[in-house]
């Protein structure tokens, strides 16, 4: 029976120390593979370059699609956009979201306006979007835009509204020379296409 407690009492772990060394072991596995990640998330290119001139259909629908053109340093983020739908693209610090919006009804560009207003706010409750100014594109599409604040940061909100109001382009802008995003923005066109009113 002595012989039996004294095997009992060399199989115990011989303090409480024991147990962190395998937990010690699998935090630092975890820490160097999240390092790892972070590190080759800062040396390979997140975002895909937009060729200098390329013109890229953004929305098509009811007979009409939406074309920018592209200037030099515009990239696209592919794993935050969505074709036809949504869309992240960058110009340096600046960053440039467009959403496709189709509403229900046809609505006044006010209408539409109050709208993006409320989209806004979902994305970030403490959102706020100044009253509207016209704007219109070097193609003539017209639309409205204004200033968008956040505790987050400051940035404009334009949104451009297809010829038959079938679809809406929406555009939130922020970062530093956000003058960029307003020069694309200038590029959008809306072309006929077959079948649609």
């Amino acid at each position: 029976m002595v012989e039996a407690s004294e095997g009992l009492r060399h199989a115990r772990p011989r303090g409480p120390r024991s147990g962190w060394v395998p937990l010690g072991v699998s935090t630092a596995v975890v820490v160097v593979l999240l390092g790892g990640w972070a590190l080759v998330n800062t040396v390979l290119p997140s975002g895909t370059p937009v060729a200098a001139g390329q013109s890229m259909t953004i929305a098509s629908a009811e007979g009409h699609e939406a074309k920018l053109t592209f200037g030099r340093g515009w990239e696209i983020f592919p794993g935050d956009s969505s074709a036809g739908d949504n869309y992240r693209l960058g110009h340096g610090s600046t960053q440039l979201r467009l959403n496709v919006a189709l509403p229900e009804r046809r609505a006044s560009d006010i209408e539409l306006w109050e709208g993006m207003r409320n989209i806004v706010r979902v994305g970030d409750p403490s959102a706020s979007l100044t009253d509207p100014q016209p704007v219109t594109t070097a193609s003539g599409a017209e639309g409205l835009t204004g200033v968008m604040h956040s505790n987050r940061n400051t940035g404009t909100a334009t949104l451009f509204p297809s010829p038959n109001k079938g679809f809406v382009i929406e555009a939130t802008a922020t970062g530093a020379g956000q003058g960029e995003a307003e020069r694309l923005l200038q590029t959008l066109r809306f072309d006929r296409v077959g079948g649609g009113a």
